[in-house]
């Protein structure tokens, strides 16, 4: 009988601790969702209504309980509307990440947005879904809206630009990024076109010689799904074997489409959902 006893424990103790196995490995491997908001343009005269939409927007997101918050870049149009737009964003029950857009950080002034946001190129991790946030204003010069050819960056970005290169080249030597389960991309511009959307013009891609240096990296990494904004028009396609997830605009709409945000569900294999979620009766 002490014997059936000791079998019976056993098997017990065996079961349980294959099940507590599970249940960690579960935990573990858990979907991260993540609220994608972009282009909010704080103080923009064409979006005289921004502010509620994102106030209303950070509501919508609270109610969903996602694990991270990321903004992609066009937070606001100067200083002033960076602190209101903080004001606002400071209400996320969940942790938040910047991303700069071209209306943050022009051709020569990335220090501003430094001293404001601090890093405008990082990573982060979410459970074991590392993210990389890559400043798209320093792989080109986007002041120029009419630009037929893209402008030359000023010496002294193209300096910054080939340091952040470096330190992109360098990520797989680093502890976090190696033992991420799965690597995502984060920037504002787009490095391609989606079939000619928006239109042909620079201002709206990354050109090279940035795209072909960034495109490389990026393999390196391996990364498979970028998260960006800038064509305020919630849109996802592949392209060179990247899938990249356009948010919409919180704030106006030169493409038409839906004033929103997005929410990207990450798999345990790595695989990216992208919701479009619409702000009701919001207004440009």
């Amino acid at each position: 009988m002490q014997i059936k006893a000791a079998l019976v424990l056993l098997v017990r103790s065996v079961a349980y601790v294959c099940a507590t196995t599970l249940i960690l490995c579960a935990v573990t491997l858990a979907q991260v969702t993540i609220a994608q908001i972009s282009d909010t343009h704080i103080g923009e005269k064409r979006a005289p209504h921004a502010a509620d939409n994102l106030k209303m927007a950070v509501q919508m997101i609270n109610d969903r309980h996602p694990d991270a918050v990321i903004l992609s870049g066009d937070i606001g149009e100067n200083p002033e509307a960076w602190e209101k737009a903080k004001g606002i964003l400071k209400h996320l029950k969940a942790p938040l990440y910047y991303a700069p857009g071209n209306h943050d950080v022009h051709s020569s002034d990335v220090d501003r947005y430094r001293g404001a946001f601090g890093k405008d190129y990082y990573t982060f991790r979410v459970k074991d879904v590392e993210f990389v946030v890559i400043d798209s204003e320093l792989l080109g010069n986007f002041d120029s809206y009419d630009a037929k050819k893209p402008p030359p960056l000023p010496p002294a970005t193209e300096e910054e630009s080939e340091r952040m290169l470096d330190w992109l080249g360098h990520l797989r030597d680093e502890g976090d990024t190696r033992t991420a389960r799965t690597i995502i991309g984060i920037q504002h511009i787009p490095v391609f076109h989606d079939r000619g959307f928006p239109d042909p013009k620079p201002y709206w891609v990354i050109n090279d010689p940035y795209r072909s240096k960034e495109m490389k990296l990026l393999h390196q990494l391996g990364i498979k799904h970028m998260l960006v904004g800038h064509w305020h028009n919630g849109r996802v396609f592949e392209r060179e074997g990247i899938t990249w997830h356009v948010a919409p605009s919180t704030s106006w709409l030169p493409w038409g489409g839906e004033l929103g945000f997005a929410t990207q569900s990450i798999s345990p294999d790595g695989d990216v959902h992208t919701e479009f979620v619409p702000l009701p009766g919001a207004t440009q």
